[in-house]
């Protein structure tokens, strides 16, 4: 069960921010997207030097937060730009007729 929970949680992280950088990206707002994956990058950041270093987080905590959310979730930004930038400019070119 802890490992279906594990699967779970990751995914969510993943897909949620995945989801919500394609649309954005494909309506043309990329500041928005930048936006999220600036705040993502800077808490996985933030969780890793806690978990080495004296900053009143417990450690195991830390990690544990790093690795099951904060880097699914910039993974999955950073694929869902990659997927709207890709629809979006698939788009711009069967409008032009190219």
């Amino acid at each position: 069960m802890a490992n279906f929970l594990v699967l779970v949680v990751m995914s969510a992280a993943g897909l949620i921010p995945c989801i919500t950088a394609a649309v954005w990206m494909k309506a043309g707002k990329v500041g928005w997207t930048l936006t999220l994956f600036a705040i993502l990058g800077a808490c996985l950041a933030l969780s890793v030097q806690a978990s080495t270093r004296l900053m009143g987080v417990d450690p195991i905590k830390a990690i544990a937060a790093a690795s099951l959310v904060f880097l699914p979730a910039t993974i999955g930004c950073a694929v869902g730009a990659l997927l709207g930038w890709m629809i979006e400019r698939q788009r711009v070119k069967k409008f032009q007729g190219k």
